[in-house]
């Protein structure tokens, strides 16, 4: 499990940190990785990001390479503005 840092966009999680996750954006489940991606079990414990929508967030899961979720996810802080503002900048978002 690792920490990811990125931004909310679309309904999903685009991730900024750590780069070598070499992805851009993501959903996120509670599932843990199964052995097929997009399973009904993924997809049905989606966690939804409309609230969070533009917002920067630290996420914890894991990240397989090229699947588009990031799995075993949990929301473990989200930015205020005017930190969401900052890593926008630096990131060129």
């Amino acid at each position: 499990m690792d920490n990811f840092l990125g931004i909310v966009e679309n309904g999903r999680f685009t991730v900024l940190i750590p780069e070598a996750a070499g992805c851009c954006s993501v959903k996120l489940t509670r599932v843990e990785h199964p052995a097929i991606p997009e399973t009904d079990a993924v997809i049905q414990h989606e966690i939804s990001l409309t609230n969070l929508e533009g917002r920067a967030i630290m996420v914890k899961g894991s990240l397989p390479k090229f699947e588009g979720w990031l799995y075993s996810a949990s929301v473990i802080d989200e930015g205020s503005p005017i930190l969401t503002l900052v890593v926008k900048k630096l990131f060129g978002k």
